[in-house]
């Protein structure tokens, strides 16, 4: 039950021998509980807890829930301030509520006192800065990083007189109406209005081509919190740019979220489809994809050429939670499965999301998940969050109108508006703003 205290611990024997290289506090009757996402991250990290287990003795058990399951009990133990779980694995647009509301602790304590420490230089640049540092400190780090990505058929392009992927959004439109052959069961694009946090991402994305508001490191509101969606019509640009693509989807896209959109691209509905690349180890995988090995990656289009390119950046977070049993335990457990040896372990058990920047330059890697490859060309990394900690209320203000715009009972200058002000207000209402 929630609240109740869970006893876990042997005590402290001063003659035990210590079994790890990562922290002497990691006793062979040590035991630490990780409660995550139901991601392919989590099957892999189970495989590294074994691994680990093997060299220390700690006992690492780790518990997964379906994504929005897993925030709820989350969300639920931390308020109640349980102490069940000594490790929580949250999406990075979580982090920020788990540490503005105290349900996670920071690192530095641990890292102290720690043998092994993690190696913060070797992550993907940019990611750490974006998620994991609050007043100073780290309160998490990397599990599972990704972008969005362009994945496509080259078969299909090549008997559509196409020979390289659309750089632009204008041609990305214009190859979807070329690329649609509906009498043959083939479509366009594969997009997911259906979903929010899939709608969502299809507008930043496109969003994320179009010119940085002044005073922002992001583009839906900048440093004073102030809603940047009207700026230069951006917000109204990147939804209509979506908008545009609607007659080359498959039937049944208004209901289409993350999973739906991409199950119909791995039966060979859809010819493009843009979304994480997180999900695209199934695309290639051959036993639940008829599309393995036929289809190619490349970075989104962008507005224009012209310009700094910049990518927004999604991915997992592995913290400790505030009233963790084993907090240190926990602590040598993240230094070792975010290390280079741990990364391999996850790699090599079908977790592509690789967080440590090594990675990206390994053909190893590269040659069995081709869609790392067009990310070492990314561009500069935009947080999703940018310092804003009620993210999921926040994405729902914008996707209700987005959504509205794309059923079509809304225009897109009407929703962007009504979003506008929504989000002004929202951000006036919790604090951020000054009525």
């Amino acid at each position: 039950m929630i609240g109740e205290k869970i006893q876990r611990g042997a005590a402290f024997l001063a003659a035990a021998i210590t079994l790890s290289m990562y922290s002497g506090s990691a006793l062979a009757d040590t035991e630490i509980r990780i409660l995550a996402t139901g991601e392919a991250y989590g099957a892999a990290m189970k495989v590294a807890a074994d691994a680990y287990t093997a060299k220390t003795g700690v006992k690492v058990v780790i518990d997964q829930l379906p994504y929005g399951d897993a925030y709820n009990k989350q969300v639920l133990l931390s308020t109640a301030g349980s102490d069940e779980y000594d490790i929580m694995v949250v999406d990075c647009i979580w982090l920020p509520i788990f540490t503005k509301n105290g349900w996670v602790q920071s690192f530095e304590p641990l890292e102290a006192a720690a043998k092994t420490k993690i190696d913060w230089a070797g992550f993907v640049p940019g990611i750490v800065d974006a998620y994991d540092m609050f007043n100073g400190q780290h309160y998490a780090a990397p599990i599972d990083f990704f972008i969005e990505l362009l994945a496509y058929r080259p078969d299909l392009f090549e008997k559509a007189g196409l020979s390289e992927p659309p750089k632009t959004w204008d041609e990305f439109r214009n190859y979807a109406e070329k690329l649609n052959e509906i009498e043959s069961g083939v479509y366009g694009v594969a997009t997911m209005p259906g979903e929010q946090d899939g709608a969502y991402s299809e507008w930043t994305v496109r969003l994320a081509g179009l010119d940085m508001p002044p005073n922002a490191n992001q583009f839906v509101w900048d440093k004073s919190f102030k809603s940047m969606i009207a700026h230069n019509g951006n917000g109204q640009k990147a939804l209509e740019r979506w908008l545009e693509i609607q007659p080359f989807t498959a039937p049944g896209a208004n209901e289409m979220g993350y999973a739906e959109a991409t199950n119909a691209f791995m039966q060979g509905s859809a010819a493009m489809y843009v979304n994480w690349y997180a999900f695209f180890s199934d695309v290639e995988n051959p036993s639940t994809s008829k599309v393995a090995g036929k289809v190619a990656y490349a970075l989104p289009p962008r507005e224009k050429l012209e310009g700094p390119r910049r990518d927004y950046l999604g991915g997992f977070q592995i913290a400790i939670a505030t009233h963790a049993p084993e907090p240190q335990a926990a602590y040598d457990f993240i230094a070792y499965v975010t290390s280079d040896e741990g990364q391999e372990t996850m790699l090599e058990n079908g977790a592509p999301g690789a967080y440590r920047s090594y990675v990206y330059k390994s053909e190893k890697w590269i040659e069995r998940y081709p869609f790392l490859r067009p990310v070492a060309e990314a561009g500069e990394m935009l947080p999703l969050t940018a310092d804003f900690a009620e993210y999921v209320e926040m994405q729902r203000v914008i996707y209700d109108q987005i959504f509205a715009a794309w059923v079509g009972s809304k225009s897109a200058g009407d929703a962007m508006s009504a979003a506008d002000a929504d989000l002004n207000k929202l951000m006036v209402d919790l604090g951020y703003q000054k009525p």
